[in-house]
């Protein structure tokens, strides 16, 4: 027996939906935690402002594409004891794997030098429960601004 060629796209769609799509899915940006002190009190730093920068899994020879920009977070907010967690990313990709080599990361506050670092692979120092990779910066000292 033969489909009709209509029934034939909608048939693939519904055995891809029921697949188990854990397979399927990949961390592009993981997970990022820490806590944000002020360098010279030691302080935490309350509503300063994490997110990540740039296009981190590209080559810098790649264009970042519409659809990457509008994806891109805008970030996470340190709440009264200065932590804070950077959500990580995953996507969804049939044939191809995707990943991640670094991720540059952006801490500022008002009154405060920002600071730009980069995470490679190797700074992940657990998993989440669903295996999404987890990087624990620890203590982030932000600098006051001379006056």
């Amino acid at each position: 027996m033969q489909l009709p060629k209509f029934f034939v796209c909608p048939l693939l769609l519904l055995i891809v939906a029921g697949c188990r799509s854990g397979e399927f899915t990949h961390y592009v940006a993981p997970e990022i935690t820490g806590r944000v002190l002020a360098a010279d009190t030691h302080q935490p730093l309350a509503n300063a402002t994490v997110r990540r920068v740039g296009a981190s899994n590209t080559s810098s020879s790649q264009q970042v594409k519409g659809g990457q920009l509008m994806m891109q977070s805008d970030g996470a907010q340190t709440d009264a004891d200065g932590k804070f967690v950077l959500g990580g990313k995953s996507v969804f990709a049939l044939f191809r794997k995707p990943g991640w080599w670094s991720v540059e990361v952006a801490y500022s506050r008002s009154g405060y030098e920002t600071l730009q670092t980069n995470y490679t692979g190797s700074s992940v120092t657990s998993h989440t429960a669903d295996g999404a990779p987890v990087i624990n910066t620890g203590d982030i000292l932000l600098n006051p601004l001379a006056k």
